[in-house]
């Protein structure tokens, strides 16, 4: 049943207005969001809330590394391309920053991946997990 269509979300939206409603939609897109550890929108979790199904994770590959791929598509340095994102992996991995440098040797290129890695770890969509 849809949770626009269930009789419990409209006695909600009549009883203290639409907005609780909006906001109980919302609240079950979080928690979808959440349970999938972020690798849906925010648009699709929402889209599977109005509808009242349970996203299945299986359909649902894990493109947190995606994302960063995209944003370090205009670095053009390819080995510390290469080290952000096993840097990433093996955060994910461990859910605690981790810096690996690959084949970078000298300090100022490190540096850069360090500053990279904590602007992609500081704002990255799962910091829960």
């Amino acid at each position: 049943m849809s949770l626009i269509n269930n009789p419990a979300y409209n006695e909600l939206a009549k009883a203290v207005g639409p907005y609780a409603a909006t906001m109980c939609m919302a609240e079950e897109a979080k928690h979808s969001c959440n349970v999938l550890s972020h690798r849906i929108t925010t648009a699709v979790a929402l889209n599977y809330a109005a509808n009242g199904r349970i996203p299945d994770p299986k359909d649902f590959p894990d493109h947190r590394l995606d994302r960063v791929k995209e944003y370090i598509t205009y670095i053009d340095d390819i080995e510390i391309k290469s080290a952000i994102i096993a840097s990433y992996e093996e955060s994910l991995k461990n859910r605690n920053l981790i810096y690996c440098y690959n084949t970078v040797q000298d300090e100022p290129r490190r540096s850069r991946i360090r500053i990279i890695m904590n602007i992609l770890w500081d704002n990255r969509p799962h910091k829960k997990d």
